[in-house]
């Protein structure tokens, strides 16, 4: 029986390019290549917890909201520079593609893992473009700037609410991994974001 991530999917090239403005926010979805849940293990969410605070440095980008879910995440980013936007998504999901395929070569002659980390791999190679040898991200990240108080709180609900929906917990307080803990419990303990006065809308 094939796996949910292994079942056909027709994917068509993206025609959306990414504006980038200064002092505008944007919420991002990056999503495995085939659905593959790639980001489900503890230590690529610990990894991609630490990337984002790598570059949120690096790039002077504010984090105000963000869910890793099994197979994509959401990320709501901004910055005075748009181009520091631009290269932290850019290097973010290339950082976390890297340690992917990484850790999957590493389980190839596990005893256990080792059939699933060919069969993962295998569909990485096949998505690959130009001299790459592996493609993780099913597509360019899609941002979509965000300019009214009103879309910022839907997109805000979206991502925490999100593993609710997929029914990866009952309550979106349950869930680790997601900016929900930090608005509603001050839980800052996963990341410490920079949460926005909309949410009391």
């Amino acid at each position: 029986m094939l796996r949910q991530w292994e079942l056909p999917k027709q994917e068509t090239m993206s025609r959306w390019h990414n504006i980038y403005l200064d002092n505008v926010a944007y919420f991002f979805t990056a999503t495995v290549v085939e659905y593959i849940p790639a980001l489900n293990s503890i230590s690529i969410k610990e990894f991609m917890i630490d990337s984002l605070n790598f570059y949120r440095e690096e790039y002077t980008t504010k984090i105000n909201a963000y869910v890793i879910m099994p197979e994509h995440i959401h990320l709501i980013i901004r910055s005075e520079s748009g181009e520091n936007v631009k290269k932290f998504i850019q290097h973010f999901l290339r950082k976390v593609s890297r340690k992917i395929v990484t850790d999957t070569q590493s389980l190839l002659s596990h005893e256990d893992y080792g059939q699933e980390a060919r069969e993962r791999l295998d569909v990485f190679k096949r998505h690959r473009r130009g001299k790459a040898i592996h493609k993780v991200w099913k597509e360019r990240a899609k941002g979509e700037p965000i300019f009214s108080d009103k879309v910022m709180k839907q997109k805000l609900d979206y991502i925490h609410m999100n593993p609710v929906k997929r029914g990866l917990v009952k309550n979106p307080e349950d869930y680790a991994y997601s900016s929900y803990r930090n608005y509603y419990l001050s839980d800052h303990s996963i990341i410490q974001i920079d949460p926005i006065d909309v949410l009391i809308l």
